[in-house]
């Protein structure tokens, strides 16, 4: 959902509006009584948010109590209630639609600042994963940014602003149903190893096993110092079926 918001005092208000109102949609609209989760890039728009959200509730009783039914929700004894998170604190909650505010738009010199809070951080590419993985049915990515605007970040240190902008284009040949874009882009974000490092012979001769039963397998998987033994990948699926460790 691209809006022409602007960024002023750290926040967006063109932003926050658009998600009142897509919240007041999904409401109405529904068909499985899904539940609803807010993230946004930083404390102020979540507050911003928040502060719309009873805002709009003061002026609709409708909406009061709609409001107020889906941010106590209960379901099977597990909290679903409605809520609005920052990047930091978004992690370990789920909901069935997750509305997602950038946030971050051009200022009062028409320029989109190359700062994007926690994400600018070494590592803050996992607090984005987070925050768009919290969906387990929808996403809804509410911006006031192309990612051609964020052509700075190119000379950025860190990956966060970087996986951000390839997010946005990807969103967007999403919405567009753009399936070849798709489909290149998601080719980009590959983190499949391109040849096989180092492992012992114990996982060497697994993987030849398996691999004699016809399935994909990699070793030695993983970013950091902690590797997993063998992944099996399914090309069908383009994805990770099963993991391995051995010990």
């Amino acid at each position: 959902i691209k809006v022409k918001g602007s960024w002023k005092n750290r926040h967006n208000h063109e932003e926050a509006a658009s998600v009142v109102k897509l919240v007041k949609a999904i409401f109405k609209n529904r068909k499985k009584n899904e539940s609803i989760g807010i993230v946004t890039f930083n404390i102020e728009q979540k507050e911003y948010i928040e502060d719309l959200l009873d805002f709009e509730a003061d002026k609709y009783p409708t909406f009061r109590k709609q409001l107020y039914r889906e941010r106590n929700r209960i379901i099977d004894g597990e909290n679903a209630s409605l809520f609005v998170k920052n990047l930091e604190n978004a992690q370990g909650d789920e909901r069935d639609i997750i509305i997602f505010s950038v946030g971050y738009a051009k200022n009062v010199y028409d320029r989109v600042v190359a700062q994007f809070g926690s994400l600018s951080i070494e590592g803050g590419e996992n607090r984005l994963n987070v925050a768009i993985t919290r969906a387990k049915k929808k996403v809804y990515v509410v911006t006031s940014i192309e990612p051609e605007e964020l052509d700075r970040i190119e000379n950025t240190k860190n990956n966060g602003p970087k996986l951000l902008k390839k997010y946005l284009q990807y969103v967007r040949a999403v919405s567009d149903k753009k399936e070849k874009e798709i489909k290149y882009l998601l080719s980009t974000f590959d983190s499949r190893p391109k040849a096989d490092e180092f492992c012992g012979a114990y996982e060497e001769q697994i993987k030849e096993e398996l691999e004699k039963l016809g399935y994909v397998v990699y070793t030695n998987l993983g970013n950091t110092d902690y590797k997993l033994s063998l992944g099996v990948y399914d090309p069908s699926l383009n994805r990770y079926v099963l993991g391995i460790e051995c010990d």
